[in-house]
């Protein structure tokens, strides 16, 4: 075995290499499977309606037959090619892992078809494949090798079925269009569609999986040498571990899973070869058939063999109910006698040194059974034949599950406390030899020098013999070698010492000296403790390690977790027993990882990362018990609190004590609190513990533990509460009272927990709450971006402490305009819902929304008395809004509207470039006609009206983008302003100074020779990014001076908008008491302020040339219409026209919202026009 792998034997470096990339390939399949893209998957198991969408692009390999017509179907329809490009933005990453796994996969086939071909052809000298398989590590490395390949076929088929491999595979191949890629028609075939269906109760395609392992076979002579030796050899070499021959299908599971795998490569054995079949039945199955693969992978040989005659029969001739039953009552008893065998061990005091180097081999045949026993239970539970079921399952069997467990921990513990002392022992064996050995040696030699008769106070006569005698067996002793390979000579130089002290101690000088035969009887004592630390080799602990291997249940633990929930409940303390079994179950990390680190391969420390991360979120899983019922007792002393205890007046007389004493709520508070700390008490009782290279910190796991329940809690109070299926005001409020209560309580919670287990909670609760607000905007900003942010990728999310996805049942697809995935967008629904501009009316000077009839109602409502004006958005709702959500909900909720914001300016970018595109000649018309603009054009009216006769059709679309955009920047700007209330006053001092230093550092931009410094100096950028962060979340920014988008140059934007502007303008009149323009009739869906603020958003995003053009095109219409007006001079009008005002109000409002300066606005408005009107003439 040394030969082979020895790091200069070539042909063995390069076998080991293979099989090492085999575990890496499979640990990458495993962490691939568990992210898998949701839009691949069947429809039934999406959970997010908007990953429904990309279906039409995904393609099987019914692409491969007719590309052009599946190309040509997405290319013909603009909306499918959107959706394809962002496709292909979101998943091209993921695409390539994906792709790199199935390449890798027949990549491992290939090379080891190229190996086994240049053995066979003599690429390596003096070997061959008789020579290897004659080394135990290379029949090893060999049947891994198979074992590995046909583990990565059966692990795809159960974790990425063939529908959605075929799909993975044309994207990226779409992705891609196959350039740069070796062996691809190859890798197609390797995973070709097979029919097969996980967890189909059974049911599977004819000759499954054998064709699937038959597409690429490996040589048939090496799968019949490498079945060979498993069949016949103990290729492990797993005997003194179970030495017993009751023990056999145990001490041969790893092989008789290898096997069970590998004969899928040589399906005619299991079909006829009924002598071979049963020589393996009767060999490894005949007392089991629920037997674990690669990684606890559970597999029933009376199901997965049933299509197999040879294999079918075999099983038939040794197993039935009634042997069943046997092996069940059998094992029963070993369990029974086992538990009890552990506690007469794990009692107080028994596993000490002394007892353990005197009792090892009943210790190890303990550990044995225990292992066998659970072995066998634990497996056997989970067979798929009904009959054998209601035998393993019968409620009257003394084994049920919570007696397994109790064996699972109670073994646990036994081993650990074993190998801890083993392992103190084997640290000290040294220092503990040359201790006894000059304790044994010194005594020999006072002995020497008593019978010397020089000894003061010996009174003894001088005996020659005896003092020489013990001289020279001081002499023997102090030359005793600890060292392995002479071990065995210094047991009996120690056995022939003791034996002479005996012979000795017969003489009648040494028979009648009590003293000195209690000084020989120490010294026998020493020796005998020195032979039991020879005894003590690191081969036990190797031994143990082999004995207590857990790996076969990974994937069994899981069913368990309720009973160690139901152990934890309702002891606490029984935490400690669990660290043990954590420790047994990390056996695991040995399967994977021992040829990986043999081989110094560099994916050691990603296998590792990945089963050790597994390892510690089932740690977490079950420990999770402990902060959810902290959490229950928690809430029922935040509500005695709140409703039942009284709160404690600054004086009061003394008859009042015992009233306000309340002592019995108090006496209650306290019992829970106690609760609380004895289930603290029982994790921290814990030591931190290595599990794979993660080391796990129960201090740590804690306080994980309370912030994935608090997460849980806070995500589902919000997502519960934050729905408005009426969109009423009284409902949102009702609804956002309830969160502000649901969120207070759980914040008094985690802060009244934290005196008592020494957490800042507070500091808890707003992180978490901050990590849930951010990941729901992030999911809900996806409706509005391409470039969708998934859970793997997004900054908020975690594994550790993950925050539930709860998505909207009837979430609306993009682009509807109150649609919500989460609790985020619902509120943001909500707020869009009550300030909607086709019912509402913004009046700035209150800084609210409100409903008022229009004019053309307002003569019929006054008859029934029901002119009413209602406010139905404004402070005193985002005041609420920020009681209930928070400023960082507040926050959230304005980076939301800006995502929308951006999304309609977007939608009006493509709009332009789509359907106002074919117009651009009719547009160049009429800029030449208004050309140039400081002069009036011949039949202004008619040319206007005219214009806009022929774009009507383009201004309703054009309205519904500008009046989104007015109503998110109205919102936005209501935000900051709350949000920078809010600063004001929570934090004066920190508001001002972040306020000077914004000053300070705009002043230091405007400075040219400072901003070259500021531009090229990466920490000044850094220190700007987080500046605008803070000024953002404080409030100081202005919405409406906002750039959300570059477009290119879109031409006769100004002129579009100037003739919707007159289009509209004629629908709105001013309304003093707003100070506004209003509707003139119900049915006008659209206000003044969202309007001209959503126009001059639209206006920013462009070069500043475009604003001057629209001023300069309604300054000649408002010049253009009083000339028209007045130029009758002996029929003055009488009036200003009503267009000519309203144009006058917008122009007014424009400089009022957004900071235009009056000035540009009298470029082309002179300002006596503005001057010589009155408002009071418009509303006249």
């Amino acid at each position: 075995m040394g030969d082979l792998l020895s790091p200069n034997n070539v042909c063995g470096q390069n076998l080991l290499r293979i099989v090492s990339r085999g575990s890496a390939i499979i640990a990458e399949l495993l962490r691939l499977s568990s992210n898998i893209p949701e839009c691949f998957l069947p429809p039934d198991r999406i959970k997010d309606p908007e990953q429904l969408k990309y279906a039409p692009i995904l393609f099987d390999y019914q692409y491969l037959r007719d590309a052009d017509e599946c190309e040509k179907k997405v290319n013909e329809s603009q909306e499918l090619l959107d959706i394809d490009q962002e496709f292909q933005e979101n998943f091209e990453e993921i695409l390539g892992r994906f792709f790199m796994l199935f390449q890798s996969v027949w990549k491992f086939q290939a090379d080891f078809n190229k190996f086994i071909e240049d053995v066979q052809v003599g690429y390596y000298i003096q070997h061959s494949l008789e020579s290897i398989v004659d080394e135990t590590a290379g029949k090893q490395l060999l049947s891994e090798a198979l074992y590995h390949f046909g583990m990565m076929m059966l692990f795809m088929e159960e974790k990425i079925p063939g529908v959605i491999r075929e799909r993975l595979l044309i994207a990226h191949y779409r992705l891609t269009g196959g350039v740069g890629i070796e062996n691809l028609d190859e890798i197609f075939k390797l995973w070709r569609n097979t029919g097969y269906a996980p967890n189909s109760e059974g049911k599977r395609p004819k000759n499954h999986p054998e064709s699937l392992f038959a597409r690429f076979p490996p040589p048939k002579d090496v799968v019949r040498l490498v079945i060979g030796h498993l069949q016949t050899d103990d290729v492990y070499l797993m005997n003194p571990a179970f030495p017993d021959p009751d023990h056999r299908s145990t001490r041969l599971a790893n092989q008789a899973g290898m096997l069970y795998v590998i004969l899928y490569f040589s399906p005619d054995t299991l079909h006829k070869q009924k002598g071979t079949m049963r020589e393996v039945v009767d060999k490894y199955f005949n007392d089991n058939w629920v037997i674990a693969t690669y990684m606890g992978q559970i597999v029933d040989l009376f199901v997965e063999w049933a299509p197999y005659a040879a294999a079918k029969a075999a099983l038939d001739n040794v197993l039935n109910a009634t042997q069943v039953k046997a092996l069940a009552e059998a094992n029963a008893k070993l369990a029974k006698k086992c538990e009890r065998d552990l506690q007469n061990y794990l009692r107080e005091g028994i596993l000490q040194q002394e007892y353990i180097l005197d009792n090892i081999k009943p210790l190890l045949h303990c550990m044995r059974n225990c292992n066998i026993a659970l072995r066998w239970r634990l497996l056997h539970r989970k067979t798929r034949v009904e009959a054998f079921r209601k035998i393993l399952l019968d409620p009257a069997s003394p084994m049920q599950a919570h007696e397994i467990v109790a064996l699972l921990l109670n073994t646990s513990q036994f081993e650990f406390l074993l190998k801890e002392v083993l392992q103190a022992l084997l640290a000290e064996k040294d220092a503990a030899w040359t201790t006894g050995k000059d304790s044994v040696a010194d005594r020999l030699t006072e002995l020497s020098e008593y019978f010397t008769g020089e000894k003061a106070l010996t009174r003894v006569k001088r005996d020659e013999s005896l003092m020489q005698y013990f001289a020279q067996l001081s002499q023997q002793v102090r030359n005793l070698n600890l060292d392995e390979g002479n071990a065995t000579s210094t047991g009996r130089t120690i056995k022939s010492l003791i034996a002479a002290l005996d012979d000795v101690e017969q003489f009648e000088s040494l028979d009648t000296n009590i003293q000195i035969k209690s000084f020989i009887a120490e010294i026998r004592e020493i020796f005998l403790t020195m032979i039991r630390t020879v005894n003590i080799k690191n081969e036990v602990l190797h031994l143990m390690e082999t004995i207590s291997d857990l790996s076969y249940a990974w994937q069994i633990l899981v069913d368990y977790i309720p009973i160690f929930h139901e152990r934890i409940s309702k002891d606490p303390g029984s935490v400690t027993f669990l660290r043990a079994t954590f420790l047994k179950a990390a056996s695991m990390l040995d399967v994977p990882l021992v040829r990986i680190t043999a081989i110094d391969s560099p994916d050691a420390v990603s296998v590792a990362e990945y089963y050790s991360g597994e390892l510690v979120e089932f740690v977490r899983i079950v420990l999770e018990i402990i902060p959810k019922s902290i959490f229950t007792i928690l809430s029922q002393i935040v509500t005695i609190q709140t409703t039942q205890m009284q709160a404690l007046p600054i004086r009061f007389e003394a008859k009042d004590l015992k009233e306000f004493a309340q002592l019995d709520t108090r006496f209650e508070v306290a019992k829970l609190t106690y609760r609380i700390s004895t289930f603290t008490e029982g994790i921290l009782l814990m030591e931190r513990t290595l599990l794979g290279v993660i080391q796990v910190d129960p201090r740590h796991i804690l306080e994980e533990g309370l912030r994935r329940e608090l997460v849980r809690l806070v995500s589902i109070a919000m997502n519960k509460y934050l729905t408005f299926p009426e969109m009423s005001m009284k409902e949102i409020n009702e609804n956002m009272q309830r969160v502000a209560r649901t969120l207070d309580g759980l914040k008094k919670s985690i802060e009244y927990l934290q005196d008592y287990i020494g957490i800042a909670g507070l500091k808890i609760f707003m992180q978490e709450f901050f990590r849930i607000v951010n990941y729901n905007i992030e999911q809900e900003s996806n409706r509005f971006v391409k470039k969708k942010t998934l859970d793997s990728s997004s900054r908020y999310q975690s594994k550790a402490i993950p925050i539930p996805r709860l998505l909207t049942a009837n979430a609306a697809v993009e682009g509807e305009e109150f649609g919500a995935m989460t609790f985020m967008g619902r509120v943001m629904a909500a707020l869009l819902a009550l300030t909607d501009p086709t019912r509402t009316i913004y009046a700035s000077e209150c800084a609210a929304w409100f409903e008022h009839p229009a004019p053309d109602v307002q003569a019929a409502a006054r008859k029934k008395d029901s002119l009413v004006t209602v406010e139905v958005c404004g402070a005193r709702t985002f005041q609420l809004l920020e009681r209930s959500i928070g400023a960082i909900g507040l926050r959230g909720l304005d980076r939301l509207v800006a995502f929308r914001t951006v999304h309609a300016l977007n939608a009006f970018v493509k709009f332009y470039s789509t359907q106002v595109h074919p117009f651009r000649t009719m547009l160049d018309q009429i800029r030449g006609a208004l050309f140039p603009e400081y002069k009036i054009p011949p039949n202004a009216t008619k040319l206007y009206l005219n214009a806009i006769k022929k774009l009507e059709n383009l201004f309703l679309p054009m309205l519904k983008i500008v009046r989104r955009l007015g109503q998110g920047q109205l919102l936005r700007r209501q935000i900051a302003n709350s949000l920078q209330l809010g600063c004001q006053l929570e934090a004066h001092h920190l508001f001002q100074a972040l306020d000077t230093f914004n000053i300070a550092l705009v002043s230091e931009l405007r400075n040219p020779a400072m901003n070259q410094v500021l531009v090229q100096d990466a920490a000044a950028k850094t220190l700007c990014y987080e500046t605008a962060i803070l000024i953002e979340s404080c409030g100081l920014d202005d919405p409406l001076a906002k750039v959300y988008v570059t477009s290119a140059p879109l031409e006769g934007l100004p002129v579009m908008i100037f003739l919707f502007i007159l289009a509209y303008l004629p629908k709105l009149e001013y309304d003093a008491n707003f100070g506004a323009l209003v509707r003139r009739k119900a049915k006008f869906p659209l206000d003044g302020v969202p309007m001209v603020v959503g126009l001059a958003c639209l206006l920013r995003q462009f070069h500043p040339s475009y604003t001057r053009k629209v001023l300069a095109y309604l300054g000649q219409f408002v010049r253009a219409s009083l000339s028209e007006a007045f130029a009758d001079v002996d029929n003055k009008a009488e009036e200003v026209p009503r267009d000519v005002l309203n144009v006058l109000v917008f122009l007014e409002q424009l400089c009022k919202h957004t900071g235009t300066p009056r000035q540009l606005v009298y470029d082309f408005v002179p300002a006596y026009i503005f001057d010589a009107l009155s408002f009071a003439t418009a509303k006249k």
